[in-house]
C-alpha cells in the first residue's frame, strides 16, 4: 500500500487523488481519439467532459453518503473532505453520464453520439481508477489461502487478501477491448453505450464477490463490502445488476442509425444535430 504519492514539505499528494485524475484524462483521451469519427470535435468532447466530471465527482461523493449514512451522520463534519475519498463509481457514472447527456442538449447537439464517446472511456477510466484503490488500501478483496503469489497485504493485517482492485481492472480491461471491437462493426447507435453499460455490471456483480463479507468481517479487515441486511448480495451487486439490465434494454432495444465506427467520416467534424 502506498497511499501517500509524494510529499512537497508538509503537503501530501495523495495516490487516489493522482489516480482519480489520471483516470479521467485517460477517459478523455479515449474520447477525443474516437470523436471524429461520430462528427465532433475534440473540443467539444472535452467541453462536455468537463461537466461530467463535476458532475460525477459529486454523484459519487452522495452516493456514498448515502450507502454509508449511518456513518456521516453520526458526524456531518466528516461529509465535508477535499480528498479524493469517499466516492462509489456508480454515482459518478450515473450523474456524470446525465451532466453529459443534459450538456449535449443544451448546446442543441445529439445525445447518442456523446454517450457512444464517453462509455468505453468510462471503462478505461475505471480500471485506472482502481490502481488508486490498491495504492490507497481500500476496496480490497477476502482473506486468500496462505502463499498465494499474488496476495496483497493489508497495513494492520497479517494475513493476504486478494488483490480484488486488480481482478477488477483485468475484467474492465476486456469488456473495454470487446466493446471496442464491437464499435468497429456494423451497430445501431446506442449499443455500444448499452454494451458498456451491461458489461460493466457484468464485471462489478462478479467483483463484489471478493469483497463482500459480514458487518464484522468488514471490521475486523477480512472484507471491504457488506451484505446488504439478510440479503446474500450487497449494495454494488443490486446496483450492479440494475445497470447490466439498463444496458441491456439499451442494446436491445436500440434505434439509432445503424453505423459501423471505422467507416464514419474521420475528416470535417459536423457536430452531429439533435436526433
Amino acid at each position: 500500500m502506498h497511499p501517500v504519492l509524494f510529499k512537497i514539505g508538509s503537503f501530501e499528494v495523495p495516490s487516489f487523488g493522482a489516480m482519480m485524475v489520471l483516470a479521467f484524462f485517460g477517459g478523455l483521451w479515449l474520447a477525443r481519439k474516437r470523436a471524429p469519427a461520430y462528427g465532433l470535435t475534440p473540443e467539444k468532447m472535452s467541453d462536455g467532459a468537463f461537466w461530467a466530471l463535476i458532475a460525477g465527482i459529486f454523484g459519487a461523493r452522495a452516493f456514498f453518503i448515502v450507502q454509508e449514512y449511518q456513518y456521516y451522520f453520526a458526524d456531518w463534519r466528516r461529509i465535508m473532505t477535499l480528498r479524493f475519498e469517499g466516492l462509489t463509481s456508480f454515482g459518478g457514472l450515473i450523474c456524470g453520464g446525465l451532466a453529459l447527456a443534459f450538456w449535449a442538449r443544451k448546446h442543441k447537439l445529439s445525445v447518442l453520439p456523446f454517450l457512444e464517446l464517453a462509455a468505453p472511456g468510462f471503462l478505461l477510466a475505471h480500471l485506472i481508477g482502481r490502481f488508486g484503490c490498491l495504492l490507497n488500501g481500500c476496496c480490497f478483496g477476502g482473506v486468500c489461502p496462505t502463499g498465494t503469489p499474488w496476495g496483497i497485504r493489508i497495513p494492520g493485517h497479517a494475513e493476504l487478501h486478494h488483490p480484488a482492485q486488480v481482478y477488477d481492472s483485468l475484467m474492465n480491461l476486456v469488456a473495454l477491448g470487446a466493446v471496442l471491437a464491437f464499435a468497429r462493426r456494423p451497430h445501431r447507435l446506442g449499443q455500444v453505450t448499452g454494451l458498456t453499460l451491461l458489461l460493466h455490471g457484468i464485471t462489478r456483480f462478479i467483483y463484489e464477490f471478493w469483497r463482500a463479507g459480514t458487518e464484522a468481517q468488514v471490521a475486523a479487515g477480512n472484507a471491504s463490502s457488506t451484505y446488504w441486511g439478510t440479503l446474500p448480495v450487497t449494495q454494488g451487486q443490486v446496483m450492479a445488476l440494475a445497470i447490466s439490465v439498463v444496458g441491456l434494454a439499451m442494446f436491445a432495444l436500440a434505434k439509432g442509425r445503424t453505423v459501423t465506427e471505422k467507416n464514419l467520416p474521420s475528416t470535417g467534424p459536423s457536430e452531429v444535430a439533435p436526433a
